[in-house]
């Protein structure tokens, strides 16, 4: 697979009351990129010249997050899902794919279930099931060598960005290594870029913003799939990422694919770009033959 010479195109664009950082690249049936907790458009750096080969690539800033505006309040995954459809009318995007990864696929599933006249797939990328599962995996127990301990210090208010304030590099090295299987997969521009972002004004506190609301979206999230939704998922993880997200999306949905990468952690699109372009390229044309 190769990516095309096309270079990404930047641009801020206003929906839902906030100005928004977008990047675009490529021609074709679009696909809408929403990242994770730390992350920016940049995460999707490998990825958008992979999909851009055949699909107009969409990738955000999320609010809070780059160069985006970091409001106070609004992370709740239902207003996030406003923010993306106010960046898809922008950009005369009436129907897309949407691809969330980690704290950024709870809003893609929402939009999914919300709005399925408007989503023709979600790629839902190794995450929990707030809602669902999050106590799961979050429940400090013997029987949970891991435990998802941030999910409850990030949704305290203003503690999290006090502990952090001055320590970002530390933030970023600590947890982008925990959670790769390969940390060469990062190196220490990409980390460099991440730390850039979270020590803009708001950024750190912005970061925090989806913990803080995240028992908002989980109840959002089981009202919205108490009957299964009928968009097609394609659920990926890594083989050291979260586990068994095939499994939890079948929970909500009706029409499953479940990908897990091989030597990979959490971070699927910057360890295994390859493997993700080609798992959602296969949907995206699954996808089309069944509506030509």
């Amino acid at each position: 697979m190769t990516a095309p010479d096309a270079a990404p195109i930047h641009m801020k664009l206003r929906a839902n009351g906030l100005t928004h950082h977008v990047v675009t690249m490529g021609a074709g049936p679009p696909i809408v990129l929403v990242h994770g907790w730390m992350g920016s458009a940049y995460h999707w750096r490998k990825l958008m010249p992979l999909l851009a080969a055949h699909h107009t690539v969409v990738a955000m800033d999320a609010r809070g997050y780059g160069e985006s505006d970091k409001p106070a309040h609004g992370y709740d995954g239902r207003t996030i899902v406003q923010d993306i459809r106010g960046i898809a009318a922008a950009l005369g995007l009436p129907r897309y794919v949407i691809v969330g990864h980690d704290m950024g696929a709870l809003p893609a599933l929402l939009l999914a279930a919300d709005h399925p006249e408007e989503v023709s797939g979600l790629v839902y990328v190794d995450e929990p099931l707030p809602g669902y599962n999050l106590d799961r995996f979050t429940a400090f127990t013997a029987d949970n060598p891991f435990v998802y301990w941030w999910f409850p210090f990030n949704a305290q208010p203003h503690v999290p960005a006090l502990m952090w304030s001055g320590k970002e590099a530390e933030l970023v090295d600590y947890f982008l290594t925990a959670m790769t299987a390969d940390p060469t997969a990062i190196t220490a521009e990409d980390k460099a870029e991440y730390v850039r972002c979270l020590r803009k004004p708001g950024g750190l506190d912005g970061s925090f913003g989806w913990y803080r609301d995240a028992l908002v979206t989980a109840d959002q999230i089981r009202h919205a799939t108490s009957l299964k939704i009928k968009t097609p998922v394609l659920a990926i993880n890594g083989a050291y990422g979260h586990p068994g997200v095939g499994e939890q999306m079948a929970l909500v949905a009706e029409t499953v694919t479940s990908v897990t990468l091989d030597r990979c952690g959490h971070l699927c699109a910057e360890e295994k770009p390859q493997e993700m372009a080609q798992a959602i390229l296969a949907f995206t044309a699954a996808a089309r033959a069944r509506n030509p």
